[in-house]
């Protein structure tokens, strides 16, 4: 009896045999089990696969159709530069008021006065030209005459006053001036002294223009 249980156990073939066997066994195990751990890891990287290239489709860079809607920089439009204005044609210099078109008046403020004493004089200056033209009120000069002698004048001794003005349309300028009623000369030479009593003739002068004459009596 003892003899047939150990023939059952080992049976009839010797004990390598049977390791040789549960080797053969447990490796085919270890295969299958890592065949289906490679099969899943497969699956699942295909899945992540497809979502990888959607990515991947979406970052690239697609150029548009022509019927598509572009996206472009906005860019501000620069105005177009206004036409500059062409310059105005110059308009002639004024030219300088010709003698005969001036027209002077003197005015004393009084007829009589003192030899040596001051007296207030105006004169008067306008133009009967049909166009405008300039006049230097710095020339215009106060004159007192005794016959053909000029015995007394604003310009000699005297700081001109006035500036260059236009004259036009009959409109005037007025120079106030003071006659001293003592005698001068040019360049204001020479010493000068009182005028001998008497009646004298008080008259303006701008340039050849000259006005008509008042009569102012020194006593």
């Amino acid at each position: 009896m003892q003899g047939f249980r150990g023939r059952f156990v080992k049976g009839s073939e010797p004990e390598s045999v049977y390791w040789k066997r549960r080797a053969i066994v447990a490796g085919a195990v270890l295969a299958l089990v890592l065949l289906v751990v490679v099969g899943l890891s497969a699956l699942g990287g295909g899945e992540e696969k497809p979502e990888a290239e959607a990515d991947a489709a979406q970052n690239e860079w697609v150029p548009p159709s022509s019927d598509s809607t572009v996206n472009r920089p906005y860019l501000r439009e620069t105005p177009d530069a206004e036409p500059s204005e062409e310059p105005s044609p110059t308009e002639p210099a004024v030219e300088p008021c010709a003698a005969e078109d001036l027209m002077l008046q003197v005015v004393a403020a009084f007829d009589e006065a003192r030899s040596g004493s001051e007296v207030p004089v105006s004169v008067l200056v306008a133009s009967g030209a049909d166009t405008a033209c300039t006049a230097d009120l710095r020339e215009v000069a106060v004159e007192l005459t005794a016959g053909a002698d000029v015995v007394y004048s604003t310009a000699h001794c005297e700081t001109p006053q006035g500036e260059e003005v236009e004259l036009a349309d009959g409109t005037g300028q007025t120079i106030e001036f003071t006659v001293d009623g003592l005698a001068s000369e040019a360049e204001c030479a020479g010493a000068r002294r009182e005028l001998p009593a008497g009646e004298y003739e008080l008259r303006a002068r701008l340039g050849d223009a000259v006005s008509s004459p008042t009569t102012l009596r020194l006593t």
